[in-house]
């Protein structure tokens, strides 16, 4: 059985393609498959694959229509035939000792699921410790192993993207862990369903993963929004704690996440898309009012032309209204 099936989603690549391969292939650890999805790619992909795959035997292609990154990633997980099972982006980069450092610490924890950082690169910049770097993750959780109940006051302490872990795929298929069929944000589910079903989790406090930020091209490089996926993203979570029986323990963490989320996300809303993201954030919040009244949200009061500094400015002021309201009372 092989080690460990890394899954490469491939779409649009090709200039930055080629590191992403030679960081894969020339690592120490050299029990892997490289499971390569080209999602219907148009540019030259396709052929940089191919000379990747004549070079090394490890690499295998599967050619789809273009479906989007949750798909790319089912089809990798469904040919995986590794042990474990490691998302790098084709546009991001590994550390040479990556595979190395996680499945030497998985085997010796036992744990369900690895967690390591990644560094952030733009604009051709040297690489900066960002959101997903472990700097970010609280010290006490650091080269440490731990449960839910360690981190069940903070579920999203941990970084949310499906490529700063190492997977145990017998967990992902016994949990049916599966990315959302969304355009943005479809690491959400999967992250949250992980943490939550893991029986533990290892921290390795090191950054090992190298996130190309903001790229030409890319999903996550529009400022401006044109999708409803924080409140999509919201019910979907909300219907994952339910079906897992943890809705009462964690629902006003995933509202507050969601909420402060989609507020933020209408002050970035493309001008052509306002107004209908502003009539599903209505709904959103008549429903979390209803379902969920003890919160700083039943108090927020979003109007049609806040801009993204006053919608930001709102929410500080609720949150701390809330939070002096809520220690008067105890």
């Amino acid at each position: 059985m092989t080690k460990v099936s890394v899954i490469i989603p491939v779409y649009n690549v090709e200039k930055y393609i080629d590191k992403c391969l030679d960081s894969v292939i020339n690592q120490t650890f050299k029990d892997i498959e490289i499971i390569c999805v080209n999602d219907g790619s148009t540019d030259n992909s396709a052929k940089i694959l191919e000379t990747y795959r004549v070079k090394d035997n490890r690499i295998k292609i599967i050619t789809q229509h273009n479906q989007g990154l949750f798909a790319a990633r089912h089809c990798g997980m469904k040919l995986a035939e590794g042990e474990f099972i490691l998302f790098v982006d084709s546009d991001d980069w590994i550390d040479r000792t990556l595979i190395e450092k996680t499945v030497k610490n998985i085997e010796k924890s036992n744990a369900d699921v690895l967690i390591f950082g990644a560094y952030s690169v733009k604009n051709n910049n040297s690489p900066a410790k960002g959101m997903y770097s472990t700097e970010k993750i609280p010290d006490k959780y650091k080269n440490q192993t731990i449960t839910l109940n360690d981190y069940e006051d903070n579920l999203f302490c941990l970084p949310p993207t499906a490529w700063t872990k190492l997977y145990r795929k017998k967990f992902l298929e016994e949990n049916t862990i599966k990315f959302q069929e969304i355009r943005n944000g479809e690491d959400q589910l999967f992250y949250l369903h992980t943490i939550l079903t893991a029986k533990s989790i290892y921290v390795l406090d090191e950054n090992l993963y190298y996130y190309l930020k903001k790229r030409s091209g890319a999903i996550t490089s529009k400022r401006k929004k044109t999708s409803d996926s924080p409140i999509e993203n919201f019910y979907r979570a909300e219907k994952l704690l339910m079906e897992l029986n943890f809705t009462e323990k964690f629902i006003n963490q995933v509202v507050n996440k969601y909420f402060s989320k989609a507020l933020s996300w209408y002050g970035k809303c493309e001008e052509n898309f306002k107004e209908e993201f502003f009539d599903n954030l209505i709904k959103m919040k008549d429903c979390i009012d209803t379902k969920y009244p003890e919160g700083w949200w039943t108090s927020f009061k979003l109007n049609k032309n806040d801009s993204y500094e006053i919608i930001k400015f709102k929410i500080f002021i609720a949150q701390m209204m809330f939070n002096l309201k809520k220690g008067v009372n105890v």
